[in-house]
């Protein structure tokens, strides 16, 4: 059976009853739609591989800004400082 999690949208397979608030059970058809659905929105991502210690600090920041991630006052007072904080958003 394959249920799915209301609030983190996680979806599993699993023989066994999955029983919790946020746990609700999927229909084949509607898991199938939602399963379309993802591949679609999916199918946009490229996984890119960034050299972080190479860019500037302007870049780092740039970068950051592209993937929506906020650097506080404390992250951009140096570049260690920068990198850490975009590595661990993407963690």
């Amino acid at each position: 059976m394959r249920y799915k999690n209301i609030r983190t949208g996680a979806i599993i397979d699993s023989p066994f009853n999955i029983s919790g608030d946020d746990w609700e059970a999927v229909k084949t058809k509607a898991f199938t739609e939602e399963v379309e659905e993802v591949l679609s929105e999916n199918e946009e991502y490229v996984e890119e591989e960034v050299d972080l210690e190479e860019m500037t600090n302007k870049q780092l920041d740039e970068f950051a800004k592209k993937h929506k991630i906020e650097l506080t006052a404390e992250d951009k007072k140096n570049k260690p400082a920068r990198i850490a904080a975009i590595v661990a958003a993407f963690e």
